[in-house]
């Protein structure tokens, strides 16, 4: 299976049975992991079955509950980046000039005419 080509709630949907998967694996009840992890139960049932959305800090404190998170290393190398790629990324673009406003003082003031008076 692609990742790429998935769809965020099939997405959520395997990860969330990969978890539970875990969780069940170390003989670990949904009620002791919202104890353990401080996610409220119904975060933690909505999670494994693919039917909410879950903050990755309440799946970081999970992941930490199950004493998994060390795997996201794995994902989360820690790479070296060049000085001018991160350059480049922090460089603002410029501003484009913006013309200055006439104060109300300076505009002419000049009585409107049709155009046929003299």
């Amino acid at each position: 299976m692609s990742w790429n080509k998935e769809t965020t709630a099939r997405l959520l949907e395997v990860i969330g049975q990969s978890v539970k998967a875990r969780r069940v694996v170390k003989e670990i009840t949904q009620e002791a992991l919202a104890k353990l992890s401080g996610v409220s139960h119904a975060s933690i049932a909505r999670f494994e079955t693919g039917k909410g959305n879950i903050s990755l800090e309440n799946l970081l404190l999970i992941l930490k509950a199950l004493e998994i998170a060390d795997e996201l290393k794995i994902i989360f190398k820690e790479k070296e980046v060049s000085p001018s790629l991160l350059a480049k990324a922090t460089t603002r673009k410029t501003k484009e000039r913006v013309r200055k406003s006439q104060k109300k003082s300076e505009l002419k003031s000049t009585a409107w005419k049709w155009g046929d008076e003299k």
